[in-house]
């Protein structure tokens, strides 16, 4: 086998002591029970991090139309010192504008199917670092926009970066993990992503453009961060890198875990996989179609439990209540309100588990959508007494921030963590492709199509549509949706093999 360079990441590996024959020898065996208990944590926790900044981007992308919508709508381009200087002004119609809103969705959509293309050739970790460029440049396109084909190419461009992320970073969270951390680990893709949203709301005083500045720094972050974390462990045994897979594994684990049963599991894991050469028609096998058919419903779920719907409606539920803070101020709170949960959800994933999280999301939500669907209904038949819709005047708000708040705690990250556990090595690259495609093409479809639904179906009809989704998720969740709280990928393979 070859041994690859890694430049700067091979000087910090080298004093593992990795390359010890002996020491690989030392393993129980291959089936034996890995012993977790030497392992450290931190450096987990640390790749983690750095490979999930590519989520807190996309965020950022995802969250930057709603506080920019009213400067880019009125010619404005001031800070409050007056108009530009040196770049001419952007003025959007409302066509326009729902482009540059949702093209992001589009180009996320045709970055999913190539991401798994990408990181199967290429690794996770040098595709990570790659998406920097594309991403610096959709930031610098859109600062520096003097007509809306640049805000549309910056937006297409950063959407197409955030898809391929979106592939690949919870590939390699779930591959650089530990059966203990990987819920916790796998979740931090949804929280960084809330975060990204959040802080993007956060800066929406600023103009639109220095905004869009401060947020070309991020790629660079997530440049240097991916340069001193390893490649995925199970990637680079793959390719043939065993002792670059020895290192990776021993940075990730620390220097008092024995890594040989693992680097064994994997080898073994790996030899059956390549037993049969990958083609297409494996994805139509019972062991791939049953988890890719499972990843594909959680991503369906997601997407049509009305999240959309509530926030495009965010605005006008508040006003419902009789609220008068600022809409900028009202997006503010329901991203906090998101992000809070999702790290909560984060810290209870291995303690309840992911299928009860999901569960009890998707039946909150339905609660919800049937309060927020019941008050629109009352509104908006002219035979309602006012005193009514008076006193129901709380049911909206509230009804508003428990959707988000269960949304967050389960549909919202749940699938992004399971999509990366359930999947079969041999088809992870094209499986999670396929997931996350269907992810963001309903996004863009909901998103495009949200205000034809309402007219066709009123506001009240839209929030039971979506909430009837949620009932069929609810039972997804209750009779398909199998546990993987502490397996391995073998015991997890194992449930979809066993009734082959």
């Amino acid at each position: 086998m070859t041994k690859s360079k890694m430049g700067k990441l091979d000087m910090e590996y080298d004093d593992v002591g990795t390359n010890d024959s002996s020491h690989l020898q030392s393993g129980s065996g291959i089936n034996s029970k890995i012993d977790y208990k030497f392992a450290s944590k931190g450096p987990q926790i640390k790749a983690a991090l750095a490979g999930s900044i590519g989520a807190f981007i996309l965020g950022t992308i995802i969250g930057w139309s709603s506080p920019v919508q009213p400067q880019l709508q009125s010619n404005s381009t001031q800070s409050g010192d007056g108009d530009s200087m040196w770049l001419a002004d952007v003025t959007l119609d409302d066509n326009q504008m729902s482009w540059v809103g949702s093209l992001s969705n589009l180009g996320a959509l045709f970055g999913a199917l190539t991401g798994g293309i990408l990181m199967d050739r290429f690794g996770r970790r040098s595709i990570l670092m790659a998406m920097s460029l594309p991403y610096f440049i959709a930031w610098m396109l859109i600062a520096f926009a003097v007509n809306p084909a640049m805000l549309y190419v910056g937006r297409l461009l950063g959407g197409i970066a955030g898809g391929i992320c979106s592939v690949v970073s919870p590939s390699y969270l779930g591959e650089i993990s530990m059966p203990s951390l990987r819920g916790l680990l796998g979740m931090f893709f949804s929280s960084l992503l809330c975060a990204g949203i959040l802080v993007t709301s956060l800066t929406g005083w600023l103009n639109w453009r220095l905004i869009s500045g401060i947020a070309a720094v991020h790629p660079i972050i997530l440049l240097v961060a991916m340069f001193f974390v390893p490649e995925s462990p199970y990637h680079l045994i793959k390719t043939g890198r065993t002792s670059d897979a020895q290192k990776a594994l021993k940075w990730l684990r620390g220097p008092d875990y024995n890594i040989a049963p693992e680097i064994m599991q994997m080898e073994v894991r790996l030899n059956a996989e390549l037993a049969e050469k990958f083609s297409p028609s494996d994805l139509f096998k019972p062991w791939a179609l049953k988890p890719l058919l499972l990843a594909v419903s959680l991503m369906i779920f997601q997407q049509l439990s009305g999240i959309n719907a509530a926030v495009y409606n965010a605005v006008a539920i508040f006003e419902s209540a009789g609220s008068t803070l600022d809409t900028l101020v009202c997006a503010i709170l329901l991203n906090l309100d998101q992000l809070v949960v999702t790290i909560a959800s984060s810290l209870l994933v291995e303690r309840l588990g992911r299928k009860t999280l999901f569960v009890i999301s998707e039946s909150v939500m339905c609660l919800s959508l049937a309060g927020l669907g019941a008050f629109f209904y009352l509104k908006e038949n002219s035979q309602t007494d006012p005193a009514i819709i008076e006193s129901l005047s709380w049911l909206p708000l509230v009804s508003l921030i428990l959707f988000i708040a269960a949304f967050g705690i389960g549909a919202g990250p749940v699938p992004w963590l399971m999509t990366g556990e359930v999947l079969p090595a041999k088809i992870k690259g094209p499986g999670v492709s396929i997931a996350v495609f269907t992810n963001w093409f309903l996004a863009f479809v909901v998103t495009k199509s949200f205000v034809n639904i309402q007219e066709a179906l009123t506001s009240a009809g839209a929030f039971w549509m979506f909430g009837g989704f949620c009932v069929m998720g609810t039972l997804f969740g209750l009779f398909l949706l199998p546990e993987t709280k502490g397996k391995t990928q073998e015991e997890i393979q194992a449930f979809f093999n066993k009734s082959k």
